[in-house]
């Protein structure tokens, strides 16, 4: 599995750097996102700008991803597929996926999130 990290200071983003996510994929995945949760990262944007494909056997390691960080902060698609858009509005195990169009909006939904936390824990 090809991909790149980048670091920030509060999310990690995760570029796909292959043109289809499937199953196969899976366990890796799995141990990635449980490396980045152990550094206690509570926010992972995925860019899928490279991905010319996508099926449903690569729904589970998104809907995995969202189940680790929803509750630490946030787990946000970018540059989707058309195909991918398409299975997650029709699929109900699916739609609880957050998904921008750009990087660039995915990075403001995270400082966005965490300007709200900040504030319910003021408020």
């Amino acid at each position: 599995m090809k991909y790149r990290i980048t670091e920030q200071e509060n999310y990690t983003l995760i570029e796909i750097l292959e043109s289809q996510l499937s199953e196969s994929h899976h366990s890796h995945f799995k141990k990635l996102f449980t490396e980045i949760q152990s550094k206690k990262i509570s926010h992972v944007i995925i860019d899928m700008n490279y991905m010319t494909r996508f099926d449903a056997s690569g729904l589970p390691i998104l809907t995995l991803g969202h189940d680790i960080f929803k509750e630490l902060g946030s787990f946000i698609l970018c540059e989707i597929p058309l195909e991918l858009e398409k299975l997650i509005k029709n699929n109900p195990s699916a739609n609880k996926l957050d998904f921008v169009p750009t990087s660039e909006e995915a990075i403001e939904f995270v400082m966005l999130t965490d300007l709200e936390n900040m504030l319910k824990k003021e408020g």
